[in-house]
């Protein structure tokens, strides 16, 4: 069993209004509702590539029910804190005519010390049958790095390998938990490398990165930049690369999706090679699904044949240039 904990998980609304009006009617001309982006991404591919996903978190109100049923549909077993207030919400306002989009944002449902109290609660009951915990996503309100904390700690207790994807500064704090494996992205990589630097090394990032799993004693780190897919390890660094330039058709959920195939991947101890290429090809499958499909199985395997592994690194020959 793979445990995921979803702390926040959130759902998208899309509204399409043909000039919006503001203070005035508007006819909605489409509208959609989807999972937003949240580690229940990550327990879909994990069940996609027929592992075991067990999802803990808080849920609340329609959004959380909607989540709650789409994990329901794809035999997704989950045991969720349901909260008396509303899961995340992002709203889109899109106007076809006038070209604008309006977001709004409702994250107002707050998480108590009794909806804590219950969710390490269930963790210990269910924590006994995994190998690998992943850690993911934003948090709700009411809480704080405490509970990261005690969500490792019980971890640890059981040996249990942990994979860290948070944001901000629970990112830079985790460390200190020291996490099995790390997964980064270029949204969060000024929490832990000082990107202003001026420099003309072009590994400067990873070499920062690298660094930062030795001290640490990181095992894998997985780094999503916009210039490919990183998979670093203390014996190598390799870069993934793709042959074919795939049509992107959303990209909402592929960060979280890569997880779950990074998750998959260390429980079943593949060679780094075969865990970067699986985690790029779960990322662009997803990215060429269209709504309502997050993606197929064989759209993963599809682009897993179409991706290339480069060594950048190893500890014999150091950097390759």
């Amino acid at each position: 069993m793979i445990v995921t904990i979803a702390l926040n998980p959130s759902i998208n609304k899309l509204a399409v209004i043909d000039g919006l009006e503001v203070d005035g009617e508007n006819k909605v001309q489409d509208y959609r509702i989807s999972l937003g982006e949240s580690p229940i991404y990550t327990a879909y591919i994990i069940k996609l590539l027929q592992g075991e996903p067990y999802v803990l978190g808080f849920l609340g109100g329609m959004g959380g029910r909607f989540i709650h049923n789409v994990m329901q549909k794809n035999r997704i077993k989950s045991d969720f804190v349901f909260n008396m207030g509303e899961s995340k919400s992002i709203y889109r306002i899109v106007d076809s005519v006038n070209g604008t989009q309006t977001t709004l944002l409702d994250d107002n449902m707050l998480v108590d010390e009794r909806d804590e109290k219950n969710l390490k609660h269930k963790l210990q009951n269910r924590i006994k049958d995994a190998k690998i915990m992943v850690l993911g996503g934003d948090m709700p309100r009411g809480t704080d790095f405490n509970l990261i904390e005690d969500i490792s700690s019980v971890a640890k207790k059981h040996d249990i390998k942990v994979i860290t994807a948070l944001e901000g500064q629970n990112l830079r704090k985790s460390l200190n938990l020291k996490p099995y494996a790390l997964k980064i992205s270029d949204k969060n990589i000024s929490d832990l490398v000082n990107v202003d630097t001026l420099t003309y090394d072009k590994y400067y990032v990873i070499k920062e990165l690298y660094d930062i799993l030795i001290s640490n004693k990181i095992h894998y780190m997985l780094y999503d930049s916009n210039e490919g897919l990183y998979v670093l390890s203390k014996n190598k660094i390799c870069k993934v690369i793709l042959s074919e330039t795939p049509e992107i058709s959303d990209g909402i959920g592929a960060s979280d999706s890569m997880v779950g195939a990074f998750a998959v991947s260390i429980e079943r101890k593949y060679e780094q090679e075969k865990m970067a290429k699986l985690v790029m090809a779960s990322s662009i499958a997803v990215k060429s699904s269209k709504y309502p499909t997050i993606c197929n199985r064989k759209d993963i395997d599809y682009y897993n044949n179409k991706v290339k592994i480069v060594e950048i690194m190893n500890r014999k020959r150091g950097f390759i240039e």
